[in-house]
């Protein structure tokens, strides 16, 4: 019974539907405003008519009622339509405001209906009117029949027009009664039921049909944002050569003010992409590749330096061709193939690349082949990085990579990494080539400025000759004869450029082997300490003595400090060598006077790898000497690496009661703020200034030397001279007002026991000194 009255073809209602079919089908109600506003209008002239000629005083309200109604009902349709249409629905963007609206022209219906049903009642009831009642039913008959069409929009609103007409019919059939009636009532039933079906029907079709609509414009949405959102330009052309599909990328690639659809292809070529080529015969060679002549890839470069990649897919109805612009792409490869070829800090050739150019070199004409190789290094490159930073060190390369460029002109210049160069020079002439190396050498050696910083460094140069140095013609033997050659040139005081020589050779076995017997030497006992005593001028005392370090090898012989020590800081094992050195000092010294102190010299790697303040403590307990005994002596260079770890450390060491000096001090990278961050017990002034003094022109290196000791007096630092070898270099210090001195005129260094002897004798002599004026003074 209750499903009479449903007409929907849902279970669910129409608010469950997407809003934008929703809308669509309440939309659907106020399409035909107009028609049925002349539609309405012939209702109202029915309610005139008959209110005219009826004698019934509710025939004549019930026309007067569908006369209201139709004008309320012409003023809905109209507004509706107006919301719908002409203001395409802005304000009915929601379920609720569509179905506020729905309900709106639900009730402006069922008064409409109702009003046309009480006419027909009552039409029907008045016995009084005979062809009149004929044309009231046909209207009836006419708003039921056209209910379904006009508003399957809305089920409910079919259902409630169907249901006000039908029951005042049945209501005035059972009234009058008899087997007319009956029949009436039979067809009204059939009526009811064919407009049911027949809503259904339309109601169905009509939000089947949407939904397809939404979908397909769904799709539709979802591929203009597809083929917009592409990163690559997009055509789609037929078999005439017209554009069908064109995306925003291909138009901005081409700088086109809209996606060119609808224009034939080789007008869009002549016209926008022609023209934007580097290349002669552009429009035919454009042409080709969209008419699928060639092959279906190919990259354009535009006059704007831009590098675009097409890809034509030929399809049955034409074809589909992409454009992507790889410009960044060539630039990211082009970047990555340099990046091997080439170092990030400089700019130059890389040592592969420069690999590549020796063995082209070669490959050429072997026979004919005359070139030379030069390695160059970096005088206290290290320095400047580990005291300036990582960041002034890569400005540096790079000024240096620059200044060897030119210097090197016309070699191919290349970093072979940290701060080691190489230039292949096509020249084998030894004038040429000792210009050139004197040139680089000249070059570097000239200060840096570098971020307000004046920086200098130097540079030492080996070369080696094609084919005189490569035993095997190999480019590797060419390479090592070179390294062999910088060696030298290092070794030999460096700022100095050298040629490969046979016996370099020799030296560079001679320092692997010793690099190798070093690993062993303080195991076999092969170490031993000499020591050097300082000395106080002004009374003659000895107030400390120096261990150096001595290597005694079964098969080398001695091998001195200047050789070893550099080998043993290269392979680390000055750090086991420095630690037997200082137990053996610390043992040796407790044998001395106790105001005799011993001094050990560190090496930077001892500050980096372990533990020092843990190793001096360790020593010291072990032996019992006490720590105001032990002096240990630093150089510049170390200060200048890690110089706040070192600090550190050194504070510590203090802290133990342990003696620290400064040693060489005036050579290297001297700075006076070390002597503001810590303070020193001690500075020791390098040898060649006392050297310096014995030349003719002498005034600087006592300046000098007068001013370091002013500025040891100042902070209360004692200040040793090294290096005195004679009476007149004692002599000039003395005039300067230095107390310290150390060096040869008073001893030179001796073992263990015979320094003991020679305290002894020193002490001996100083009581004698010190007893004579007493006796002179009691027998006068």
């Amino acid at each position: 019974m209750f499903a009479m009255f449903c007409f929907s073809s849902r279970d669910e209602p129409d608010t469950a539907l997407p809003p934008p079919v929703y809308r669509a089908l309440i939309e659907s109600l106020f399409k035909g405003a107009a028609a049925n506003s002349a539609n309405v209008l012939a209702y109202i002239l029915l309610a005139v008519y008959q209110c005219r000629r009826a004698a019934d005083q509710h025939v004549v309200a019930a026309s007067i009622l569908i006369v209201v109604a139709g004008f309320v009902r012409i003023f809905v349709e109209r507004g509706q339509h107006r919301l719908f249409l002409e203001h395409d629905g802005r304000g009915l963007a929601t379920v609720a405001s569509i179905r506020r609206s729905e309900l709106r022209y639900l009730a402006v219906m069922a008064a409409f209906a109702l009003a046309l049903g009480s006419l027909q009642f009552f039409v029907l009831m008045d016995d009084d009117i005979g062809a009149d009642r004929l044309m009231t039913l046909s209207a009836c008959v006419a708003f039921l029949v056209s209910s379904p069409a006009r508003c399957s929009g809305s089920p409910r609103i079919v259902a409630v027009q169907a249901w006000l007409i039908v029951l005042p019919f049945a209501a005035a059939m059972i009234v009058i009664g008899g087997a007319g009636s009956y029949l009436g009532l039979a067809l009204a039933a059939l009526i009811l039921r064919h407009m049911r079906a027949m809503t259904k029907t339309l109601h169905g079709t009509q939000v089947s049909m949407l939904l397809a609509r939404r979908g397909a414009e769904d799709v539709a949405d979802k591929f203009d944002t597809a083929l917009n959102n592409m990163t690559s330009g997009l055509v789609m052309i037929d078999r005439q050569s017209r554009i069908q599909v064109a995306n925003w990328q291909f138009a901005d690639i081409f700088g086109l003010e809209a996606p060119p659809v609808d224009l034939h292809v080789w007008r869009l070529i002549d016209r926008f992409i022609a023209p934007l080529i580097e290349q002669d015969e552009a429009a035919a060679m454009v042409r080709g590749f969209f008419d699928g002549d060639g092959d279906d890839n190919c990259e354009w470069r535009l006059a704007d330096g831009r590098i675009l990649a097409l890809s034509r897919q030929p399809m049955p109805q034409g074809a589909v061709v992409t454009v992507a612009d790889v410009t960044a792409e060539h630039a990211a490869e082009e970047y990555v193939r340099r990046m091997a070829r080439y170092d990030p800090v400089c700019g130059l050739p890389n040592r592969a690349n420069f690999a590549e150019k020796l063995a082209t070199a070669l490959a050429s004409d072997r026979e004919n082949a005359h070139f030379c190789l030069l390695s160059i290094d970096l005088d206290r490159f290290k320095e400047v990085n580990d005291s300036h930073g990582h960041q002034v060190g890569d400005q540096l390369l790079a000024m240096a990579g620059e200044r060897l460029r030119a210097a090197a002109e016309p070699g191919f210049v290349a970093r072979f990494g940290g701060d080691e160069f190489s230039v292949l020079l096509p020249t084998a002439n030894l004038k040429r080539i000792e210009e050139i190396g004197a040139a680089i050498i000249r070059a570097l050696s000239q200060p840096f400025e570098i971020d307000a910083r004046i920086v200098r460094i130097g540079a030492s140069v080996g070369a080696a000759i094609y084919p005189d140095d490569a035993a095997d013609d190999a480019p590797e033997s060419l390479i090592k004869a070179a390294d062999m050659a910088l060696y030298g040139a290092k070794a030999a005081g460096r700022g100095a450029m050298k040629f490969f020589a046979e016996e370099m050779a020799h030296a560079v076995r001679r320092r692997r082997q010793l690099g190798e017997e070093l690993r062993k030497a303080v195991a076999r006992g092969e170490m031993s300490l000499v020591y050097q005593p300082i000395v106080d001028i002004a009374d003659e005392s000895v107030t400390a003595v120096e261990a150096l370090l001595r290597w005694t090898h079964p098969e080398f012989g001695a091998v001195g400090p200047g050789e070893f020590v550099p080998v043993a800081e290269e392979n680390a094992t000055i750090v086991e060598i420095g630690d037997f050195v200082l137990r053996q000092a610390c043992r040796d010294a407790l044998s001395w006077p106790d105001s005799v102190r011993v001094a050990v010299n560190l090496s930077a790697l001892q500050f980096e790898r372990g533990d020092l303040v843990a190793t001096v403590t360790a020593a010291l307990a072990e032996i019992g000497l006490p720590a105001y005994r032990l002096e240990l002596e630093i150089t510049e260079t170390i200060l200048i690496c890690n110089h706040e770890t070192v600090l550190t450390t050194l504070n510590r060491l203090h802290g133990l009661g342990v003696h620290v000096a400064l040693d060489d001090f005036g050579t290297g990278y001297s700075s006076l703020s070390y002597l503001n961050d810590f303070a020193f017990d001690k500075v020791k002034v390098d040898q060649s200034f006392v050297r310096a003094i014995g030349a003719p022109d002498n005034a600087k290196a006592a300046s000098i030397i007068r001013a370091v000791n002013a500025i040891g007096r100042d902070l209360r630092m004692g200040v040793v001279v090294e290096g005195i070898e004679t009476q007149d270099q004692l002599s000039a210090i003395q005039a300067l007002g230095v107390r310290g001195a150390q060096g040869y005129f008073f001893s030179r260094p001796v073992p263990a026991a015979d320094i003991g002897v020679y305290l002894l004798k020193r002490m001996a002599e100083r009581a004698r000194r010190a007893g004579a004026p007493r006796h002179r003074a009691e027998a006068g």
